[in-house]
């Protein structure tokens, strides 16, 4: 039995979501269907993530094993081979049986996109980006830094989420303009439900000049009410896993967006 970690880009408003379901197409069916194939046997894979619908990624990792004697080429062209255009394996390579893409990660890299709605709406791009009013991203960036560190994240917590804790740690979180784009990338060890889209949010109102509770008020409340309406799915990509034992081939970020040196 050979174990594989693979890196997996994906354009998430083709798809259902990451998870298995019946009757519609799912990054993870659609993965599984063409290694599966490749191997002569049923693969289930395993992901860093499990997207929502119209999510996107370019960083996404997934694992699975099988007994089937390939090498990573085969497994890599193959699998671009029999899946459609919206889905690419960036990387495969091979890990020890202890490595789960989810359990074993101790970080994850999100990107949110923006563009200013007045003066550069694009149609094109109104599944991979949120059109909103133009925004300040300094003040977004100031912002951003107060949520930096370990805190109760319960007010930008969905209320479906089933973690047991709403204690987060955030990496680092910062916000630039790019042209009429403009980029949030945030890094933490976990996620709850929709957190970096209710942070969207919250840092949109703060871009806009709307008045906005500071972070510590938030925070201390835990009361999801007091941030607007959830952004939505087609601004968020998941760009990005790390894991303590394995150095991976570098994740992309969003092709729409330049990263400007720290």
């Amino acid at each position: 039995m050979t174990f594989w970690a693979g890196g997996l880009s994906y354009r998430g408003s083709r798809f259902y979501g990451w998870q298995l379901q019946n009757d519609v197409i799912t990054v993870q069916a659609e993965l599984e269907r063409a290694l599966s194939a490749i191997a002569n046997h049923p693969i289930r894979v395993h992901a860093a993530g499990r997207t929502d619908r119209g999510v996107h990624a370019t960083g996404q990792v997934f694992g699975f094993k099988s007994r089937s004697e390939r090498d990573a080429e085969t497994w890599l062209r193959g699998a671009n081979g029999l899946t459609q255009d919206s889905i690419r394996v960036d990387w495969l390579q091979e890990v020890d049986e202890c490595f789960h893409a989810r359990f074993s990660a101790v970080a994850r890299r999100y990107h949110f996109i923006y563009m200013d709605e007045d003066r550069f709406a694009d149609p094109s791009l109104a599944d991979q980006v949120w059109h909103c009013a133009e925004l300040d991203a300094d003040a977004m960036h100031r912002a951003a830094q107060a949520l930096v560190g370990e805190h109760d994240f319960t007010t930008f917590r969905a209320a479906g989420c089933q973690s047991n804790s709403p204690m987060r740690r955030i990496n680092y979180c910062r916000v630039w303009r790019d042209g009429a784009l403009v980029a949030l990338e945030i890094e933490a060890n976990a996620f709850l439900l929709h957190m970096v889209r209710n942070i969207a949010t919250f840092l949109c109102d703060v871009g806009a000049g709307k008045a906005v509770r500071p972070v510590s008020e938030l925070l201390a409340a835990r009361d999801r009410k007091l941030i607007g309406a959830t952004a939505p799915a087609s601004g968020l990509y998941l760009s990005g896993v790390r894991y303590p034992n394995y150095t991976f081939p570098p994740a992309r970020v969003p092709v729409l967006i330049r990263t400007p040196e720290l």
